[in-house]
């Protein structure tokens, strides 16, 4: 089964894919998205109604009969029609990185997807339930308020496996990718290769050249990557595209831009103005150049239709919203009853409002409002500003550069559109620049509003914040480009501008990122570290029960080796070891580093407990284990005593210990674990 999870799941796609274009007449460079929307929806709203495991057996005898429905007299006309370059390209990009992933099989690597997206998308899958209200996911905060499509999406592509595998989660979000994609070539036809081939080309490396600015020397896996920056722009685009293609094939299909908008909410918290941003653009396009299949008019039954379409798009974007706020709320206060700290981030009504009266009415705001943030608001207003001009966040330098790039792209999609056609590009491309100065204002709010002060002051994770909108913004761009030059009027200088952008891009990667620090050829050292942390872990899944709570030492950690372990470790919780209780006396920053105060090194994150401290925590937060990854003399020094070896095997390697409560305090012995020296 570790492989055929995948085969079923993908082949239920292809069945859908299949439903939707024979039965429901939509063109096959959207059925992709469509399918893979309708399955984001279809898993998300399963998992906050707590139903995953029979929602998706139903979900999978829907896909089968709506595959035999869709092949059920099918013509050979009508199949080769599905032959269209979107489709063929979404078929050809999926099998490939298919294959690929299953023989490579790269594992979670990076900090942000053991501390979220490949924590959540385990627990998910281990415990078939959401990770919102999964048992599992007790000792994390952040569970009940990010958003689940991502997440599920990963799920679906290994329903039938008995565990979680990464690559699996890598390869369901490559599927999003690809469809997305495959909506950006549209409706351009097989034998305009010069046209589509470029098109598909510069979509495919728009991940990376909205993601690197400066000449590579570590993994940069993107197409191994499950955060939600670059799926959030992407997708967004791909609502768009969807909706442009929908134009030049008569409006067949309309039905699926709903879902893909819902999908395109659901991605991330942050991100969310990107969906609302996409869903802007088609609205004012429905509003304005009427809706398609029909000739643009302003009569009023016209405009009638119209606004009935633009409310019928925005009801994905509207139910899934309020359907997650209810189901976020719900587990927020699932988790305060449960001692848990809920939600301590101020809303994002609050944000706004706070936001746009600290910029244009800041003597209407509350004095305690001003007196707090009015000095956090003008330096990272500062400094964002600077960022803007100077920051080198992609392949074409900050974001200034970045925009002049993508609005040359749509200033050609307006030369070399058809005359009566030209308004169309320049007014979207016109709307999407000015929209990324009001994402720009949002990312200003988060940071002062949101943020720490410590993470303001850094603009931390700022080209994370940024690319999304970028990547959004130029897939709109060549999606209009590659619709301009679809027709023979013109075609030469238009296919050559397609080919320029495609080639710019093309000649900064290959000069910016070597080939063996990316997804096409990276070494396998890359992931030694990680995986052996991962056998070390799976040696006490194997060795402890199931529902254990381990305590997790590691001297001289900053907290990302107990983020790597929290979630290798899973479905055994290990403790947050060092939890903050000034009345007890438990102190210290993150991660696994311990001692006495007098031994202290100035490590920020040394927690200084004394032997009885350690007892006490050991005794109050439950835990059964204690796993010492990394021992020095510090903690030898400390704690030795409280150890029936001495700390022996700990000072051998990795070691496990159970604990044990006495009268006189906590007691360490060594447990063996196979496969462990």
């Amino acid at each position: 089964m570790q492989y055929l999870d995948v085969v079923i799941s993908f082949a239920a796609l292809m069945a859908l894919c299949v439903f939707f274009c024979l039965r429901c007449a939509m063109h096959p460079s959207l059925a992709p998205l469509a399918s893979l929307s309708a399955t984001m929806v279809w898993f998300s709203v399963a998992g906050m109604a707590g139903l995953l495991v029979p929602m998706g057996w139903t979900y999978f005898a829907l896909a089968a009969v709506a595959g035999v429905a869709g092949l059920w007299r099918a013509d050979r006309k009508k199949l080769a029609g599905l032959l269209q370059p979107g489709f063929c390209l979404f078929v050809g990009l999926a099998l490939v990185f298919g294959v690929y992933l299953a023989v490579r099989q790269p594992v979670v690597a990076v900090w942000d997807e053991m501390s979220f997206w490949g924590t959540a998308a385990k627990i998910t899958k281990l415990d078939n339930e959401l990770y919102t209200t999964s048992a599992l996911s007790t000792i994390w905060e952040w569970t009940a308020t990010q958003k689940p499509g991502m997440i599920l999406l990963g799920y679906f592509v290994q329903f039938f496996g008995a565990g979680f595998a990464a690559w699996k989660l890598y390869f369901a979000y490559d599927l999003l990718l690809f469809s997305c994609f495959a909506a950006v070539v549209g409706a351009l036809e097989g034998r305009r290769w010069a046209v589509w081939a470029p098109a598909a080309l510069a979509a495919f490396l728009t991940p990376w050249f909205f993601t690197v600015y400066q000449r590579e020397t570590v993994m940069r896996p993107v197409y191994m990557d499950s955060y939600g920056d670059i799926p959030a722009g992407v997708l967004a685009a791909g609502a768009v595209a969807f909706w442009l293609c929908l134009r030049r094939t008569g409006g067949r299909g309309f039905w699926g831009l709903p879902l893909v908008l819902w999908a395109a909410s659901y991605v991330k918290d942050n991100t969310l103005p990107i969906a609302l941003m996409a869903l802007g653009l088609i609205a004012f396009d429905a509003l304005f150049f009427g809706l398609p299949g029909t000739e643009p008019d302003r009569r009023a039954l016209r405009i009638g239709l119209r606004l009935g379409l633009c409310a019928f798009s925005a009801a994905g974007v509207a139910v899934g919203y309020l359907a997650w706020s209810r189901h976020a709320a719900a587990a927020v206060l699932a988790r305060a009853e449960q001692g848990g700290m809920g939600s301590t981030s101020m809303s994002l009504g609050a944000v706004l409002r706070n936001g746009v009266g600290m910029l244009l009415f800041p003597s209407a705001l509350p004095e305690e409002i001003t007196a707090r943030y009015a000095d956090k608001f003008a330096q990272v207003s500062a400094d964002m500003t600077s960022a803007f001009f100077r920051s080198s966040i992609t392949m074409a330098g900050p974001c200034l550069t970045a925009l002049i790039l993508i609005a040359g792209v749509f200033a050609a999609a307006v030369l070399f559109a058809k005359k009566g056609e030209r308004l169309r590009p320049a007014l979207l491309g016109a709307l999407t620049i000015a929209g990324f100065f009001a994402y720009y204002l949002v990312i200003l709010f988060s940071y002062v509003f949101i943020f720490k002060d410590s993470q303001a002051a850094a603009l931390d994770s700022y080209n994370r914040y940024i690319y999304p909108y970028l990547i959004f913004a130029f897939l709109v761009a060549l999606t209009l480009l590659a619709d301009a030059v679809r027709v023979p009027s013109g075609l030469a200088l238009g296919q050559g501008a397609l080919l320029a952008v495609s080639g710019l891009m093309l000649w900064r990667f290959t000069a910016l990122l070597l080939p063996q620090f990316t997804v096409l050829g990276y070494p396998e050292a890359y992931f030694t570290q990680v995986r052996q942390s991962a056998d070390l872990a799976q040696a006490v899944v194997d060795t402890v029960e199931r529902d254990a709570r381990v305590f997790y030492v590691y001297q001289g950690d900053n907290g990302e080796h107990w983020f790597g372990q929290s979630y290798n470790l899973l479905p055994v919780l290990l403790d947050p070891s060092g939890v903050v209780d000034e009345e007890r006396g438990w102190s210290g920053g993150s991660g696994g580093t311990f001692g006495l105060a007098e031994l202290a090194n100035g490590d920020p994150y040394y927690h200084p407990y004394t032997p009885a401290q350690l007892s006490d925590y050991l005794e109050h937060s439950g835990c059964d284990y204690m796993l010492i990854e990394q021992c020095d003399e510090i903690f030898a020094e400390s704690y030795a005593g409280m150890f029936t070896d001495a700390l022996a095997a700990a000072q051998q390697g990795a070691a496990l210990y159970a604990v044990e409560i006495t009268a006189d305090g906590a007691v360490m012995t060594p447990v063996e674990m196979e496969g462990v020296g």
